[in-house]
């Protein structure tokens, strides 16, 4: 399923995510969260993907 981040996802040890990055979900999580592959901007240019656990009320879906 595609979807969006309705905010700024960040804190802890958790991979930094910007507002708006779209992704798929991959695997639900214990707990209630969702697991999600983000593609992000790499560090020296390029993409890199993440996987990152993200609560479901921070996430939109996409069309």
């Amino acid at each position: 399923m595609k979807v969006r981040t309705t905010r700024l996802l960040d804190g802890g040890l958790r991979q930094v995510v910007p507002a708006d990055a779209e992704g798929y979900v991959v695997a639900k999580l214990f707990g209630g969260e969702v697991e999600v592959a983000f593609t992000l901007r790499g560090l020296l240019g390029g993409t890199r993907t993440v996987n990152v656990p993200v609560a479901p009320t921070h996430l939109a879906i996409q069309p």
